[in-house]
């Protein structure tokens, strides 16, 4: 909630840092999720390199299960999917870390307004 009693840029800043922790969030939820994502990739990339090639694989496309042909081509694209989410992922913290940033500059900027705006107040 904000305050009547601050001004309008005050008002629209605290707006501003509102609308960064919001973005933050939901750039950690993506990475929360790609993590996740991730480590079921890997998991089963392990299982496959373990596996003879000549055991049967079967993969899921919706709800079609079907036959896998050539175990290589299928650990390549998982290999692929694994980097594209490693890539993502880095993406992701480089854009989470630089608007921690910005929210950190606009908390200490709202606090220093903040704070002239009630010494100009308590000396009228």
């Amino acid at each position: 909630m904000v305050e009547p009693n601050i001004s309008a840029y005050l008002q629209n800043q605290l707006r501003q840092a509102q609308e960064l922790e919001e973005n933050i969030e939901k750039l950690a939820t993506q990475r929360y999720q790609l993590d996740l994502s991730l480590k079921e990739m890997q998991k089963t990339l392990d299982e496959l390199n373990k596996l003879d090639d000549n055991t049967p694989i079967y993969r899921t496309v919706g709800s079609i299960l079907y036959k896998v042909q050539d175990k290589k081509k299928l650990v390549d694209e998982l290999d692929e999917q694994i980097e594209l989410a490693k890539i993502r992922i880095s993406t992701l913290e480089k854009q989470q870390k630089s608007l921690e940033e910005k929210y950190k500059e606009l908390q200490n900027a709202i606090r220093e307004r903040y704070n002239q705006e009630n010494k100009k107040g308590a000396t009228s």
